[in-house]
C-alpha cells in the first residue's frame, strides 16, 4: 500500500459497524486458513496400535480356570496417564466406532450370527476360539455400556445383515462405567436395539447378565447381586413380550447367592475358558432352536 494512500485511510473515520465487519471477516479467513473446513472425515480412526502385552497377561490371568487373579497393579503416574487416554478417547470416539470398522469393512459375506456386548462378549474369542469363524463375528468392547452399544448398533450389526444377533449388556451400566444412569435408561437401550434389529429381520437373542458380587475396578463399594437378577427377570419378560430369546447365561453360572461360580470365573465378573464353554453350549442351544 502507498504511503499516500495509508495516510488518506488513517485520516477517514471508519463506521463502528464496517470495522466490525472487517474485523470479523479477518478472523474467520485466519481460522478457515488454519484448521479444515469440517471434523468429518473419510477415515477418522488412527492406525492400529501394536498388541499389548500387558493385556495378554491379564486376559491370560482371566481365562485360565485356577489361576490367582489379582487386580492390574499400577503406579500414580500410570494410573493418570491411563485417565488421560481414556478422557481423549472418549473424546475422540465416546462409543469406539472405530474398533470394529476396519472388520466391518472387510467383511466379504454376511455372517450368519453377530454378538453385540462388553468385555464379556470381547473376551469371548480367546475364551472360547472354536465358536468363532466366518458365520459368527464378536463384535464385543471391553468396558462398553448399553448406551455406547446402540451407538454402534447399526454399522456393527444391522450394516452386516446378519440373520441373529445376541445382545449382552448390563454389567458396565450397573458399574457405571460411563456415568451414573437408571435401570429405565438401560431397559430403553435394550428395547431401542430389539426395535432396530427386528425392523431389520434380524433375530434377537437377549442374554441374561452374569453374575457379579462386586466390580474390582470401581473404587465404589457395589453391592450389585440383587440389581442383577432384578434386571434379569425384566430381560426375561421383555423377550417373551417381544419375540426375543432368552438365553438364561445366568443360571448356569451364578452361585445361590449371586456370586459367579468360583469355578468358571477368576475375578468373580468375567468367565474364564470353562465358563466360556458353559455358554458356548447355551448359545449354540438357543442358535440351534
Amino acid at each position: 500500500m502507498r504511503w499516500y494512500r495509508y495516510q488518506a485511510m488513517r485520516r477517514t473515520p471508519v463506521p463502528a459497524g464496517a470495522a466490525l465487519a472487517l474485523l470479523l471477516s479477518a478472523l474467520t479467513a485466519t481460522a478457515l486458513a488454519a484448521a479444515p473446513l469440517t471434523a468429518m472425515s473419510r477415515n477418522p480412526c488412527p492406525p492400529p496400535r501394536p498388541g499389548d502385552t500387558a493385556g495378554s497377561a491379564f486376559l491370560h490371568m482371566l481365562l485360565t480356570p485356577g489361576a490367582r487373579f489379582a487386580r492390574p497393579a499400577q503406579s500414580a503416574a500410570q494410573e493418570q496417564g491411563a485417565e488421560r487416554a481414556a478422557a481423549r478417547q472418549r473424546a475422540r470416539d465416546w462409543a469406539d466406532l472405530c474398533r470394529y470398522r476396519a472388520d466391518d469393512a472387510a467383511l466379504t459375506a454376511h455372517p450368519r450370527v453377530v454378538l453385540m456386548g462388553d468385555s464379556i462378549t470381547d473376551f469371548w474369542r480367546q475364551g472360547d476360539p472354536a465358536l468363532f469363524g466366518r458365520d459368527i463375528v464378536d463384535r464385543g468392547i471391553s468396558g462398553q455400556t448399553s448406551s455406547q452399544m446402540l451407538v454402534r448398533f447399526w454399522p456393527d450389526v444391522i450394516a452386516l445383515h446378519p440373520r441373529s444377533v445376541q445382545i449382552l449388556a448390563g454389567t458396565n451400566d450397573i458399574a457405571g462405567n460411563t456415568g451414573p444412569t437408571t435401570e429405565q435408561d438401560f431397559k430403553n437401550n435394550i428395547m431401542a436395539m430389539v426395535a432396530l434389529a427386528r425392523i431389520h429381520n434380524i433375530r434377537v437373542l437377549l442374554g441374561a447378565i452374569p453374575p457379579a458380587m462386586s466390580f474390582w475396578w470401581t473404587p465404589h463399594p457395589y453391592r450389585p447381586a440383587a440389581q442383577i437378577r432384578r434386571l434379569n427377570d425384566w430381560l426375561r419378560s421383555y423377550a417373551g413380550w417381544s419375540g426375543a430369546e432368552f438365553v438364561d447365561y445366568y443360571a448356569h453360572l451364578a452361585t445361590p447367592a449371586g456370586a459367579f461360580r468360583p469355578d468358571l470365573s477368576n475375578d468373580g465378573v468375567h468367565p474364564n475358558a470353562k465358563g466360556y464353554k458353559v455358554m458356548t453350549a447355551l448359545l449354540q442351544g438357543a442358535l440351534a432352536k
